[in-house]
This record gives structure tokens, C-alpha cells and sequence, in this order.
């Protein structure tokens, strides 16, 4: 690459288009030649290349990121081969002999009734497991129940169980299928080791062919530079430059960019502040590293802590000192350490005042199970959070009440809306209190990470443009017709059909938009489109409307924006918003959902994008989450003590379970983090919901929680 090129390097927010392009050409070149048994075991596996796409994420990004086990991909040729005659072995003997062994089966006196009763369901299933041919695997259930050690479990006490050649003919297979099955998985995990190695160097490969560089390049190539040779010169020059540094938020920082600040500032007469709070540190998803920030924490040579909270009632404050104080590391790992904070002094803070006789800031609600469901049984998730998200809204309500009455003052003014909070972990659980609140009419506004791409309005504009595409698609005229955007009724669609003139306006009017697009473009296309069908209108009158009708104007905005810069013409366009929505991307900030209004509204927020906020009162019905690694999770992701806390990613080591262990310790460490900076959100007063099991209480009721809170 020439000089003039690497200053004409374009800077790019995102990557996906190269990743996919490298993780679907890894794809063809490793799975289309792989053997017809391998690929359904693939299916089975849902290994798909949206999957390993989702596994690169942005792990490639990371050159301090370390895969296990450095597996290679075996050779499984020769297993195949015996699983594949010992398969059709089965099918002779069974075609010889399949009506033997049903009569040995039906006449046999010992086996258990559960057994007998489902004989003919069992000889089914090996006709179909037989016809299938040797090029499937399928379920060991399909022929589980004619192996000699089923047989054996299958018969009651002191009986023998029935006995035929066949039967260890199944053993024999069931064996050659669980090797195989261990030989894919090896050569799965191969392949995806591969996959990283072969990702890392392809992306930055065809970044240099194309010119172009991302954020995360920038440092990497920054810290490569001062890591190689002239880089102490070049930490001397940036030092010159800068004679201190101030870096706030250090909690969301990671190894590649400490390192950058340590060999810039660690000499000479610089000075290098680091601003941070490790029980603020949720960003993980992001590739924010908390034991980045530990390990500079631990090589500082001052420490300030700030003890003094600005923001809280004193009350308020004490409850939190209390909830956290209790345990000698409430955050898991004994480096992150909970500092008491005390009311400022002098500070001047709007009070809460409710003319009420529970004027506790700290408010503990509890849900007992118990008294809802039958003994030893759990409450199922969505009927308690339809409980909780009803106690919220009819709390919000209340409290607004109080206002309306002169009850409730936020200093001298009366509480409105907008001094309300409803912190969540997901925006699905937002969404329901909205709901809940809106039943109640009450207004309320979403903040939200959610994607564009994820909305109903989305769908909705990808039927609109593809009747727009081809105006001369019946069907996809009448999926646009029936959207809500549009709004014709079920019944009012059907008379349309039996009407020939009514039928062809609609017929000319989107073949009039196709030929406005093709003429103007689609903006001029599409507002005039809002403006004749009465859109906004339209979607305002809807529960949730003023959401509904922000997001049809930020998909137009977003999709004028991309034909433009993409030069998409009309199938080009349709085919970018399908994949959008289809693929889980669109995550660039500016994708995300707009806030729908300004005005006066009871605030709904992630607790990811709550935090540097506040709120005079805040509601936290959901801030608990699962901790465990669900099963069928096959990438476990964790900072290995063997390797000073290096980020490692287990794609099915030995040792995985131990792996796992620590990566749901590292995840319960998160929740009790997030569950910190919801709590410490709120200025006057903090609800916090908990869903209680047991048969009482009593623990809780005689904690240490002080009574003022």
C-alpha cells in the first residue's frame, strides 16, 4: 500500500458486511466438500454461518483474547465408515427378521407394561430410522428401545430379558454412532478454532485491500506502534503534547487500551488519572474488561476515593450503605470493594414529600410464591411479572394521585411524570410496563438499546416496499394493504377483491409510487405515501402510537440515508432491509430507537442505559437475572487465574466445566453490579420488588435493614 493510500483510509463504524463475507467464504470452503453425515450432523447442531458469525462478534477484535483448545480438525473418514456398515447391517437384519423380533417382543412375559404398551410406536420408529439411509444420524431414540441395555432396564424383577442377535447388532450401532458423533464434535470444535485464526487474518487482510480501518484498528495499531521500534519515541512525542491525562469511566476500559496509557504516561514528569468505579463496570458485552481496570487499580501509586453522595435523601443513602454492607465482598471478587458513602454536608437537595405514612425512601416489596401456587412448586415467570408490572403501574398512579391532591412534592413542586423511573434488564420487560401503563393511561417513554430493525414497524415497511417493488404482486399488494400503517380491515380487504374498480385504484396508486421512486427517489416517494394514506395519523390513534409513528420516521430517514450512500436502486433496497432485520444486526447507535417525545412521561430504562442518570424515584421490578449458563451454551467465556486473568474462550476443552464454573461466578459478579447502579439511580426514594420462595419472610423482615430505610 502506498503512502497517499494510508491517508486516504476510510474510517468505518462497523465490520459486519467483511466478517460475513470472510465466515461465508470459510463456509464453502470447509462445509460444501464436507461428507453428507457431517453436514446433518451440523443441522442437528444448528451450526449455521449466522451462528458463527454471532461467535466471532467482536472477539477477533481483541489481540490479548485467547481460544481453547488449540484444536485440530480430525479426520473422521474411517468412523463413518463403520458407522455406515454397521447401519446397514441393521437394515438386512432387520428387513430378515424385524417381524421375529416384534413377536419375541409382544410375547415376552417380563417386560414392564410402559414397554409393551408402546411396542408398536418403537417399530415404527426403526422404519423410519431405517429408511432415512446411512447419510443421517439421527436420535439414539429411534432405535434405543432394541438395544440389549434398554432391554434390560425394560423388564421387571427377576425376569430375563428377551434376547436376539438383533438386538446387539443395535448396541453395536448405538456404539459406532457415539463414536462418531464425539469425532464431530472434535472436528466442530476444529473447525471453529480455525475459524478464528483464519478470521483474523482474512478481515485485516481485506481491510488493507479495501482501505478502510474501524475504531478498535486504531488502537490495535497504536499499540502496536508504541510496543515496536521508535515506540518509546513516539510515547515521548505524545507525552509532549499532553503533559497530563484524565480518563473518566476507566471501569469500561480493556487491556489493549490500559496498555496504551501505561507505556504513553508510566514515565517522565506525566501524570495519569483514572477515574472509576469498579461496581459500575456492566459494560462486559461491549468488550469493557473490569479486570482490566483491577489490574490498573493495583499499580497506581495514590488512591482518592470520593465518600461523600451528592445526590441522595440521607435516608436513602443508608438503605443502600445497609443492602451492600452486609457481606464482606458483595461483588464477588474481593478487589471490588464496597466504600460506605455519608451525606454531603452542605447539600442542598429537593426533598420527597408525601403526605402519607409510609415515607421511607427504601421501599422492599415482596411477592410471595407461595401464597400463589401449590407447595414446592414455582410461580411461573410471566404471571409474576404481570404481577409486578401491575403493582408498578398502580404504585405510578397512586403516587401521580397524590400530586394531582397536593400530596406530593419534589421540593416545592408537585411530583410529575418525568421525576419517575422503571429500570429493566430487557427492553421486553419495558415494553410490558408500558403496557401496564398505558392500560392505565398513563404516558410513558421508552429509552431504549433495542434495534430499529427488531421493531413491528419494520416488518410492516418491508411488506409496503416489496408491494412497491413489484406493483404487479398481487399478493404483496394485499400484505401491504392489511398492515396497520395502511390499515384496510380483514373484511374491508375481502369486499376490495370482489370489487374490480375499487380493487385497481389500489393497484394504480402503488404502481404510481413505483414509478415516483424510480423518477425522485424514496423519500419523495414515501412522504408522499405517508401524506395520501394518512399514516401518522393513523398509527397515532393506536395504543403506543407516538412509538409506532417514530419508528416509521426513523426507518425512512435510515432508509433514504442508505440508498443514498449505497446507491441502492429499489429490489436493492428491499434486499437490505430484509437482511437487517433478518441477520440481529443494525446495532450502530444510530439504528438504535429514538426517543419518541419530550414531554412529560414516566421514563422506562434499561439499566445498561441508566447509568450516569437519575431519577427522584425509581422502580427496579426486575433487576435480578439467572446467573447459570444455559446447557446448551457451547461457548463459555472467562478470565483464566492460570493466565493472570486473561479473557479466554472455551470452545470445548477438558476442562470446560470448570470453565464454566468460573464464567457463571464472572456473570453473577455482572448481576450484582447492574443490580448496584439500578439501586443507586434514585435521588428520594427506590422500590425494589423481590419474588420471594420460601415459606415466609422471617429472614428477610429481621435483616439488618435499618428502619429509617
Amino acid at each position: 500500500m502506498c503512502i497517499r493510500d494510508r491517508f486516504d483510509t476510510e474510517l468505518i463504524t462497523e465490520q459486519e458486511n467483511i466478517k460475513r463475507e470472510v465466515v461465508e467464504d470459510f463456509w464453502r470452503n470447509h462445509l460444501y466438500r464436507a461428507s453428507p453425515l457431517f453436514i446433518h450432523y451440523t443441522i442437528n447442531h444448528k451450526l449455521t454461518p449466522e451462528k458463527l458469525i454471532n461467535m466471532l462478534g467482536n472477539r477477533i477484535d481483541r489481540p490479548y483474547y485467547k481460544i481453547i483448545p488449540k484444536a485440530e480438525i480430525p479426520d473422521s473418514s474411517s468412523l463413518e465408515k463403520e458407522y455406515q456398515a454397521c447401519f446397514e447391517e441393521v437394515n438386512k437384519a432387520w428387513n430378515k427378521a424385524g417381524a421375529e423380533v416384534e413377536n419375541i417382543l409382544r410375547s415376552h412375559e417380563g417386560l414392564k407394561k410402559d414397554y409393551t404398551k408402546n411396542i408398536t410406536t418403537w417399530i415404527q420408529n426403526m422404519d423410519q430410522f431405517l429408511s432415512s439411509g446411512s447419510n443421517k444420524l439421527s436420535s439414539y431414540e429411534a432405535y434405543n428401545k432394541f438395544t440389549s441395555s434398554e432391554l434390560k432396564r425394560s423388564v421387571k424383577k427377576n425376569y430375563s430379558p428377551p434376547e436376539h442377535p438383533f438386538f446387539k447388532l443395535c448396541d453395536n450401532l448405538k456404539e459406532k454412532q457415539q463414536a462418531l458423533e464425539k469425532a464431530f464434535g472434535q472436528q466442530v470444535v476444529g473447525l471453529k478454532y480455525k475459524l478464528f485464526n483464519y478470521a483474523k487474518e482474512e478481515l485485516e487482510r481485506r481491510k488493507e485491500a479495501n482501505n478502510v480501518q474501524s475504531f478498535d484498528d486504531l488502537l490495535i495499531k497504536l499499540r502496536r506502534a508504541l510496543s515496536g521500534e521508535g515506540g518509546e519515541e513516539l510515547a515521548k512525542a505524545i507525552r509532549s503534547k499532553f503533559k497530563a491525562a484524565l480518563i473518566d469511566e476507566f471501569q469500561d476500559t480493556d487491556p489493549i487500551q490500559y496498555d496504551i496509557f501505561k507505556k504513553v504516561f508510566s514515565k517522565g514528569k506525566s501524570i495519569l488519572f483514572l477515574i472509576g468505579d469498579p461496581k459500575q463496570a456492566i459494560y462486559g458485552f461491549r468488550g469493557a474488561d473490569v479486570f482490566a481496570y483491577l489490574d490498573a487499580a493495583s499499580q497506581v501509586n495514590h488512591r482518592y476515593t470520593l465518600k461523600e453522595n451528592w445526590r441522595s435523601e440521607p435516608d436513602l443513602i443508608t438503605a443502600i450503605n445497609t443492602i451492600f454492607g452486609n457481606k464482606d465482598h458483595p461483588f464477588v471478587y474481593k478487589e471490588i470493594k464496597f466504600q460506605p458513602a455519608r451525606p454531603a454536608e452542605k447539600q442542598e437537595l429537593e426533598v420527597l414529600k408525601l403526605d402519607e405514612s409510609s415515607r421511607q425512601p427504601f421501599q422492599l416489596w415482596f411477592l410471595n410464591a407461595v401464597k400463589l401456587t401449590e407447595p414446592g412448586k414455582s410461580i411461573p415467570k410471566n404471571q409474576a411479572q404481570e404481577m409486578i408490572f401491575n403493582a408498578v403501574a398502580g404504585e405510578i398512579v397512586r403516587l401521580l394521585n397524590l400530586s394531582r391532591k397536593n400530596r406530593a412534592f419534589i421540593g416545592k413542586r408537585p411530583l410529575k411524570e418525568r421525576d419517575i423511573a422503571v429500570l429493566v434488564r430487557k427492553n421486553a420487560e419495558a415494553r410490558m410496563i408500558q403496557k401496564a401503563l398505558s392500560a392505565l393511561n398513563v404516558h410513558s417513554v421508552l429509552y431504549s438499546t433495542e434495534s430499529l430493525f427488531e421493531t413491528y414497524e419494520a416488518l410492516e415497511m418491508e411488506r409496503i416496499i416489496a408491494a412497491i417493488v413489484e406493483p404487479n404482486n398481487e399478493v404483496f399488494i394485499r400484505a401491504a394493504l392489511s398492515t396497520e400503517m395502511i390499515g384496510v380491515k380483514g373484511e374491508e380487504l375481502e369486499n376490495l377483491l370482489k370489487d374490480d374498480t375499487g380493487w385497481d385504484k389500489w393497484l394504480i396508486k402503488f404502481k404510481e409510487y413505483h414509478n415516483l421512486w424510480n423518477e425522485r427517489g424514496f423519500i419523495v416517494m414515501f412522504r408522499r405515501l405517508l401524506a395520501e394514506l394518512t399514516v401518522l395519523t393513523r398509527l397515532m390513534s393506536l395504543p403506543g402510537g407516538e412509538r409506532r409513528a417514530t419508528n416509521v420516521l426513523h426507518l425512512t430517514e435510515v432508509l433514504h440515508q442508505v440508498s443514498i450512500d449505497k446507491k441502492l436502486a429499489m429490489t436493492s433496497l428491499l434486499n437490505w432491509l430484509s437482511e437487517q432485520r433478518g441477520s440481529g444486526r443494525g446495532r450502530k447507535e444510530e439504528y438504535q430507537l429514538r426517543l419518541e417525545s419530550d414531554e412529560n412521561a414516566v421514563n422506562l430504562v434499561t439499566i445498561h442505559k441508566s447509568k450516569g442518570l437519575e431519577y427522584p424515584v425509581v422502580f427496579c421490578p426486575f433487576t435480578w437475572g439467572g446467573s447459570k449458563l444455559p446447557r446448551s451454551t457451547d461457548l463459555v467465556e472467562f478470565h483464566s487465574k492460570e493466565n493472570n486473568r486473561q479473557l479466554t474462550l472455551d470452545l470445548g476443552s477438558e476442562e470446560e466445566e470448570r470453565h464454566r464454573m468460573l464464567a457463571e461466578k464472572e456473570q453473577l459478579a455482572e448481576n450484582l453490579r447492574l443490580f448496584y447502579v439500578a439501586l443507586t439511580r434514585a435521588k428520594n426514594r427506590c422500590y425494589f420488588c423481590l419474588l420471594y420462595t420460601s415459606p415466609s419472610p422471617r429472614d428477610l423482615s429481621t435483616s439488618r435493614m435499618p428502619s429509617s430505610a
